[in-house]
């Protein structure tokens, strides 16, 4: 019997992504319990051997002051040129005092980095949350934003191996307290622009909560939410803040934020992820404003129609179908939820059926990743864990302060298998996790992920074993066209696979920009591109583990 030919009948018959006795039935046939069915990988902790000695200090001193509990980000980018991925860190520090700086490793191109912060010039100290990178100016560098507790910093790359503070002259000194933000073309003139997710009103007076007799970290609706601020690109390396007349005017403890074309209309939607608050969906409707429809599109609340307290977020097309879908991370006993896009303007909440669900419930996810780990053309799940209270154990049952990973294995039908305990014993290691960035730092054709822990070092994991299958690199020129263009691959075996190329994402952090498609067995794929303009690139095929170099026409190179 062809197994695969009886699935996709009874897919057929029971319509997959919304029959829950389908659902259950591949749950069971793809049981978690049982070994893979193709091999699997390993992540393996290579964080010392590689030179990366950053410990975060988020500056807490037992008063409970509430920025301590939210953690930074980090990114993985190639900010020389040399095609290598670099390494950027961000540090909090004490909310009342000084902070801690920041850090940029150099790879070096052997498995070891190097940091070189200081000579760069982007040890920012400001106590610090997100970091998104892109290449605002358009000078074929790309430059970095930074969200801080207080005055946000943007760093134009110099090129020569060193930034410039370009934050006041630029016009984007946001000194709300931000926590995430993601570079995007909203009025496809070509330029980047910046939107920036801000948190809460915070001014210290309210802090050391009493739960059960302890002292905790006060929830965050002790505190007022603050509305957001969209920075249109002026063209000229100077920005105006256009959230008014934009309609981005919702305050919604925002943490978390990602931009791409859910709709497929052409222009760039804005997903943010809020803190006990409903979560938006900002809709593009094309002539300069912005629609809030999260609840329109059944994204602003979870399938039971309750609200979470969502940190990270990532979109992208998990079950090869051209549509983008969405996963967002929630607090412990509220489900990580995953959203299907139906490509008729509305999500449906797959969270429980998917077998995502369910594992989530005992923790609290921060950092995430629509990633395809085993490069068998289907985008698996990773998920970065930590708790808020650093006494949860004190007076609950279940929370953990330190707590372990998660990688859900995607078996090809709208079914997941948690697979967080058979990729190695690093990601059952339990840690304080918070920002997470997903790259091939070593070129070797699988996704690496680093890690920036909540007050403790920083750990980078090496993927040992997904370049096993075959794959294909697509780098995107110049990077001030690559964010938002498309990137399609089919192979012979008629999978077709999409990837929108986004800035942010996440929990305050930036992944590698460059496609990394996993094709399989294949033995050959078609690619090609569609641009933020409309263009569309010529189809060019392709042997696996190859590199492919694609230029926007407007760049004459």
């Amino acid at each position: 019997m062809n197994i695969h030919r009886t699935i996709e009948k009874v897919k057929r018959l029971l319509h997959f992504h919304r029959h829950p006795i389908f659902c259950m039935t591949m749950m069971l046939f793809f049981s978690p319990n049982t070994s893979p069915l193709w091999g699997w990988t390993t992540f393996t902790d290579v964080t010392g051997e590689a030179g990366i000695h950053f410990v975060h200090i988020n500056g807490a001193t037992g008063e409970h002051l509430f920025p301590e509990t939210i953690g930074s980000g980090c990114a993985f980018f190639d900010y020389n040129n040399d095609g290598w991925l670099d390494i950027y860190l961000v540090n909090s520090g004490h909310v009342t005092g000084s902070g801690a700086s920041n850090a940029l490793y150099r790879n070096r191109g052997d498995g070891t980095f190097t940091d070189v912060s200081d000579a760069a010039g982007v040890d920012d100290t400001g106590f610090g949350a997100g970091v998104c990178v892109a290449d605002y100016d358009g000078d074929g560098w790309v430059d970095v934003y930074l969200c801080n507790f207080g005055r946000n910093t943007l760093y134009r790359n110099n090129g020569d191996g060193t930034f410039t503070d370009t934050t006041e002259t630029a016009g984007v000194d946001e000194t709300r307290w931000s926590t995430s933000s993601t570079f995007l073309d909203i009025d496809n003139d070509g330029d980047l622009d910046i939107y920036v997710v801000n948190y809460v009103r915070y001014f210290g007076e309210r802090d050391g909560c009493v739960s059960k007799m302890f002292s905790v970290y006060c929830s965050p609706e002790t505190f007022d939410a603050e509305p957001d601020t969209l920075y249109r690109n002026n063209g000229d390396g100077t920005f105006t803040d256009v959230s008014q007349v934009s309609g981005v005017t919702g305050a919604g403890r925002g943490l978390g934020v990602v931009s791409g074309d859910y709709d497929n209309d052409g222009d760039v939607d804005i997903f943010v992820a809020n803190d006990m608050s409903p979560n938006f969906l900002y809709r593009n409707l094309g002539n300069g404003t912005f629609e809030e429809i999260g609840f329109i599109a059944g994204i602003a609340l979870s399938d039971d129609a309750t609200m979470g307290n969502s940190m990270g977020i990532d979109l992208a097309d998990f079950d090869n179908d051209s549509g983008l879908d969405l996963v967002v991370t929630n607090f412990q006993n509220q489900v990580n939820t995953l959203s299907h896009n139906d490509q008729d303007g509305f999500f449906t909440d797959v969270s429980y059926r998917s077998g995502t669900g369910i594992p989530s419930l005992p923790l609290l996810g921060w950092g995430c990743g629509f990633v395809d780990v085993d490069n068998d053309g289907w985008r698996d799940v990773f998920i970065v864990n930590g708790h808020i209270h650093d006494n949860i154990e004190k007076f609950d049952d279940v929370g953990k302060y330190a707590q372990p990973k998660q990688l859900f294995r995607n078996d090809k039908y709208g079914i997941f298998s948690d697979m967080s305990s058979q990729s190695g014993p690093a990601l059952t290691i339990p840690q304080i996790s918070r920002g997470a960035a997903f790259g091939d730092y070593d070129n070797d054709g699988d996704i690496d992920v680093i890690i920036n822990n909540l007050h403790s070092p920083t750990t980078l994991l090496r993927n040992d074993g997904g370049n096993v299958n075959g794959w294909v690199r697509v780098v995107v020129q110049p990077p001030t066209a690559s964010v938002g263009a498309r990137v399609w691959l089919e192979t012979p075996d008629s999978l077709r696979q999409t990837y929108e190329i986004h800035s942010g994402g996440s929990y305050a952090s930036s992944s590698d920009t460059r496609p990394l498609f996993g094709i399989g067995k294949a033995e050959s794929a078609k690619i090609w591109i569609e641009w933020r303009d409309g263009t569309r690139s010529e189809v060019v095929e392709t042997s696996p583990r190859q590199t492919l170099t694609f230029h926007h026409p407007a760049s004459h190179n």
